[in-house]
């Protein structure tokens, strides 16, 4: 459907823009509901639209946003087989954060910045792609019911993760109710008191769904939004063992002969970290070697990490597994007590030994920084402070980066045009994607936020073939 600033006026002439009385609608995949944009932003959009000569940057931007077939192969069209899953993932830049930091946006049009300005366009973008889970960061806090009042008609239900301490932004996961059941969730606070490499405010947000019309079937879903300074990329690989070791506990179904099983996982959001650089080669290659790098995670002659991330006694092993929960699933007694600091579990919030109400043999020694090897059953192992990290998934990025000619992809700016948003999965195949403008391309349009993108990021999105009735719980 055509978003409804360019439904509401039509060039009858060369000289008068007529404003339209007829709305605009959206919907979701495989849905009859119907969304009209309230008049009060669909007048300002329009009067925007007149005023700013907008209509060719608009088209131009459209002409580049399209969703794109992926393989060869057909999706299944039969709805007893399948449920196709489509996910919108938008950092839709917090207008605390725009003001906070405004020398960001000097050379920008002033009057585009204006949050009653953004917000109708980002809210129009996210209902136009039609999804039926949505991962914004950058949601201000005291606009969180302005936000999602918006797709409450849509029977979007949401979670959100305020940033930690006095940060006033955060993460929302917005999923169509009348899709898709929420089993379990985790908010996972990557501030951990006394550990240098984590006592930034960031925080990630885990759902597992179920479907509502094929309850077996079942998916987990996250979303973060990682640190900014483009010189730490250790404290990323950090707040990413965390936030797998979460992701970890949620999706596992059982131990097999050949290994665990884990349920399809999508993970998205803003990670702050361009293609192929350590930790995307991490989260996508399953190991990485972190030992006698500099905290570019490059190799370095000098000031490099030592053989430990973070320290043991928040019982996260270099496997990216909470080591309590592990050891109760393996020899079946004990609390798998998870023991990450939370500000939302009060009575937990302080670290505790690792061997707390489990057998005390081979337990982790959680004052030292040495390798320890710490075996829980025979064949089966834990590792800390080893100098690498492995994870169990075999994660994918929905995006190359870089087109079928060789040219980068973007998704927003940051001295230059760079990927920072990815969409992540694992065991569901991925059937559309929802493509990205090359470099180049960016450059020939105007500085976002603009009057036709309401954020300094652009959205990215896939679509997911998930089989029905195959993961037996």
């Amino acid at each position: 459907m055509e978003p409804y600033v360019d439904a509401c006026y039509s060039q009858n002439t060369t000289s008068t823009a007529t404003v339209c009385d007829v709305p605009s609608f959206t919907s979701a995949p495989s849905s009859n509901m119907r969304y009209c944009a309230d008049s009060v932003h669909r007048t300002s959009a329009c009067a925007t639209d007149i005023k700013y000569g907008n209509h060719i940057d608009k088209q131009r931007y459209k002409s580049l946003r399209k969703w794109k077939r992926l393989g060869k192969d057909r999706a299944s069209s039969n709805a007893e087989d399948a449920f196709m899953l489509r996910l919108l993932s938008f950092n839709i830049l917090a207008q605390n954060l725009l003001e906070d930091h405004s020398y960001l946006y000097m050379n920008h049009n002033k009057k585009a910045l204006n949050w009653k300005i953004r917000k109708p366009l980002v809210i129009q973008e996210i209902l136009d792609a039609e999804a039926n889970v949505i991962c914004l960061q950058e949601v201000q806090e005291d606009h969180l019911l302005d936000i999602t009042t918006s797709f409450k008609q849509l029977r979007f239900d949401y979670l959100y993760k305020k940033r930690t301490n006095d940060k006033r932004d955060g993460l929302l996961l917005l999923y169509r109710s009348d899709h898709l059941v929420l089993m379990e969730y985790a908010k996972v606070e990557l501030y951990q008191s006394g550990v240098e490499l984590l006592n930034r405010d960031n925080v990630g947000m885990i759902a597992k769904f179920a479907l509502r019309d094929s309850p077996q079937t079942q998916i987990v879903v996250a979303t973060t939004h990682l640190l900014y300074n483009p010189k730490r990329n250790d404290v990323r690989l950090a707040q990413v063992q965390l936030l797998l070791a979460e992701i970890e506990r949620i999706a596992f179904v059982e131990n097999t002969i050949s290994g665990p099983k884990y349920l399809p996982i999508l993970l998205a959001g803003d990670f702050n970290l361009e293609p192929f650089t350590g930790v995307y080669k991490f989260l996508t290659e399953g190991v990485f070697e972190y030992y006698g790098k500099g905290r570019s995670l490059e190799p370095t002659p000098y000031c490099s990490l030592s053989n430990s991330l973070i320290p043991p006694r928040l019982c996260v092993t270099d496997n990216c597994q909470h080591f309590n929960i592990l050891t109760q699933r393996l020899r079946r007694e004990g609390t798998g007590r998870v023991m990450l600091q939370n500000s939302e579990v009060h009575n937990e919030n302080t670290p505790t030994p690792c061997n707390i109400n489990v057998p005390q043999q081979g337990d982790v020694n959680v004052d030292t920084s040495r390798a320890q090897i710490i075996e829980i059953v025979q064949g089966h192992s834990a590792r800390f402070s080893s100098g690498t990290l492995t994870h169990p998934f075999n994660l994918s990025s929905v995006y190359a980066h870089v087109n079928h000619h060789g040219e980068k992809e973007a998704t927003t700016h940051q001295d230059e045009w760079v990927t920072v948003d990815y969409i992540f999965y694992s065991n569901i195949q991925p059937v559309e994607r929802y493509s990205l403008p090359t470099v180049n391309q960016c450059a020939a349009l105007s500085r976002i936020p603009n009057f036709v993108v309401g954020s300094d990021h652009l959205c990215i999105g896939a679509t997911f073939q998930l089989p029905k009735k195959k993961f037996l719980l």
